[in-house]
């Protein structure tokens, strides 16, 4: 456990290293907006960059900020006009929450329908399940967002087109409703294409293990074909489906920053938006530096429910 954690912290290093130089080096600067107009003089410029160390060299501005978010110190966001940790402490539950739903839906649907459409892959229905599902991924998730503005939301009114929360909208239970609305739309368009991964994999994981030994065992026992597909076969077809589940994590955070932008959910995704395209170095590399972390912490998740399915895993420590 202890070399997965060096493991972990080495690549989050290194991801916000990558984030942390390219963003330097792409034109414009934090400033570019409003300093470097013809009107500003030259001197006024430099003293704006030098007062935030903009004008040392790239390694020794990353050292700085590491050692700061060492000390929980993530710097001041230009962009928004308050510091980072502030600024991520609002938009990351956000994030995380609209995650959550979508793993919850992804996983908790594409399971049992892949476990079925493996065990009954002779059926038509399975196989035009699984041609589903892969007519479903090869659809990229920007098309499915804005399709699903153009229908459930503005031709058939069923949703919310975009946001959190009606402004000015009820509290309580019904202001809970109205979160859960506004949630639906982007919630099912990230599950969607993980959802049929799951599904995809599971089918072929439950396909594998239908005729092994120990499932012909459990039949010869008198046991249902239900609860053999259930309480046998489906516990080790879980191992491929779980290994995916850390990949997944890196999958929603990369597709979350379009969704937020589509349906205007104000999350870690759209802040990160805003941030590249207003150069806030301080903001883009906090949130990079929290969403890698994230991303390391479901992968040893993801490892840990997978040591639970596949107990050979545990030789390998």
């Amino acid at each position: 456990m202890l070399s997965r954690l060096l493991q972990g912290a080495l690549v989050v290093l290194g991801v916000v290293a990558i984030c942390f130089t390219l963003i330097r080096l792409a034109p414009g600067d934090p400033f570019f907006r409003a300093l470097d107009e013809a009107a500003v003089p030259a001197a006024q410029r430099d003293a704006q960059r030098a007062a935030f160390g903009y004008d040392r060299p790239i390694p020794e501005q990353f050292v700085r900020f590491v050692v700061n978010a060492a000390r929980g110190e993530l710097g001041w966001s230009h962009s928004r006009g308050e510091p980072v940790a502030r600024a991520l402490a609002t938009t990351v539950p956000v994030s995380a929450l609209l995650i959550a739903v979508a793993a919850l839906l992804a996983f908790g649907v594409g399971i049992p329908l892949g476990a079925w459409m493996g065990w009954h892959a002779e059926r038509p229905t399975a196989r035009w399940l699984d041609r589903g599902a892969l007519l479903l991924l090869s659809v990229p998730d920007y098309v499915l967002a804005l399709l699903a503005v153009m229908g459930p939301a503005l031709a058939w009114r069923l949703f919310p087109v975009g946001g959190m929360r009606t402004e000015f909208g009820p509290t309580g239970a019904a202001g809970l409703l109205d979160v859960a609305r506004h949630l639906a739309l982007p919630a099912l368009t990230l599950a969607l294409p993980i959802g049929a991964v799951v599904a995809r994999l599971q089918r072929a994981a439950m396909r594998t293990v239908r005729d092994a030994d120990f499932v012909r065992t459990a039949r010869a026992t008198g046991a249902s074909e239900a609860r053999v597909a259930r309480r046998h076969a489906l516990r080790s077809a879980l191992v491929p489906v779980l290994a995916y589940a850390g990949v997944h994590l890196a999958t929603a955070l990369g597709g979350v920053v379009v969704i937020e932008r589509i349906f205007a959910w104000p999350g870690m995704g759209r802040l990160l938006y805003e941030g590249v395209l207003s150069r806030d170095y301080p903001l883009v590399a906090g949130g990079v530096l929290v969403a890698a972390v994230g991303a390391v912490l479901g992968t040893m998740l993801a490892d840990l429910a997978l040591r639970w399915a596949d107990p050979r895993q545990r030789g390998l420590e």
